[in-house]
């Protein structure tokens, strides 16, 4: 159930009251700035021997393009270069969990794991009163070609690795939903340690962290609605 969450871990407990100077503009920012970054290190990243060059030059034109969307956000974050990295550096950890407890074990994963972080990028995007934002962060944050060209292209390739094979769709749709229940874990905890994003959500602190929560679970049951457009069991 995507509106259910695991049990707070003793770590979240204790930062939970701990309050975060930073504005919510700069905590999404700083957020959305990671993920992109991680997606681009995704794009770039090979298992085993490299794919043919016909392969890997679009994979170079989308990673740059994310890139691009990591600097942009990161330029938009006040206090230049130390600021961004201050910001970003407590919202690493829940991020890099989830990437490390997802590792792809193959390309139809790998593929499928950037369209599951892209389309939870503009699921959160649409759902955020963005004219209410700094128009710095607005304009960062705003959705652009190369969001949707990572989308297109992740879309096409996971439709070409399930083909008509049972057997893969099964996996994949297992590994689906293995995604969704982590990034309800993921997104739990960060909604507990930064009552910025709460605001962002709800409009205000959401102290009880009801409605924030039933926010995260509206978002992922959007992206699993997308991801089940391609055939996939969620």
């Amino acid at each position: 159930d995507l509106h259910s969450f695991p049990t707070r871990r003793s770590s979240d407990l204790f930062v939970m009251n701990q309050k975060s100077a930073a504005t919510p503009e700069t905590v999404l920012l700083a957020l959305l700035a990671y993920q992109n970054l991680c997606v681009a290190e995704s794009l770039f990243g090979y298992s085993g021997p490299r794919p043919e060059l016909s392969a890997r030059l679009p994979l170079g034109r989308l990673g740059a393009e994310v890139l691009s969307r990591f600097t942009r956000m990161c330029d938009a974050i006040p206090g230049g270069q130390q600021a961004a990295l201050a910001a970003i550096q407590p919202l690493t950890s829940p991020v890099d969990e989830f990437v490390t407890i997802t590792t792809p074990k193959a390309r139809g994963e790998r593929m499928l794991r950037l369209l599951f972080v892209t389309h939870l990028e503009l699921e959160l995007i649409q759902r955020l009163r963005v004219e209410e934002l700094e128009p710095a962060a607005a304009e960062a944050i705003g959705t652009d070609a190369g969001l949707w060209q990572v989308i297109d292209h992740t879309s096409l390739t996971v439709l070409s690795v399930l083909g008509t094979n049972q057997r893969v769709c099964g996996e994949l749709s297992t590994y689906a939903r293995r995604m969704l229940g982590e990034a309800a874990v993921v997104g739990q905890r960060l909604l507990v340690r930064e009552p910025a994003l709460r605001v962002l959500l709800t409009g205000d602190r959401d102290d009880q962290m009801t409605r924030s929560s039933a926010a995260l679970g509206e978002l992922l049951s959007a992206v699993s609605a997308r991801l089940s457009q391609l055939g996939l069991s969620m």
